[in-house]
């Protein structure tokens, strides 16, 4: 819904930046001149995906900071979910 409004009718524009180990583009996409992927975290509806890029770590800090979306209460990375199942099963 966030991102849904703000896009809105504006066109979106993606470049590849590069491509991953199983040959997948990897792009980031633009609306109005800025970075949706930068306006996804910095808004706090994703996180900063670290593994694969330090990119949005500052903009996440700024989101947390500012208990901007997610950061407004308990958050837990989907990574860090998928292991404590994952232990849990163990």
């Amino acid at each position: 819904m966030a991102l849904d409004e703000f896009v809105g009718q504006s066109p979106v524009s993606c470049g590849e930046k590069d491509i991953d180990r199983y040959g997948r583009t990897v792009a980031a996409c633009m609306v109005r001149g800025e970075d949706i992927g930068l306006w996804l975290v910095k808004s706090g509806q994703a996180f900063a995906y670290r593994r694969y890029s330090s990119d949005y770590i500052g903009a996440e800090q700024e989101a947390k900071n500012n208990r901007r979306g997610m950061w407004a209460g308990h958050t837990q990375a989907p990574w860090e979910w998928r292991k404590e199942q994952c232990d849990a099963i163990r």
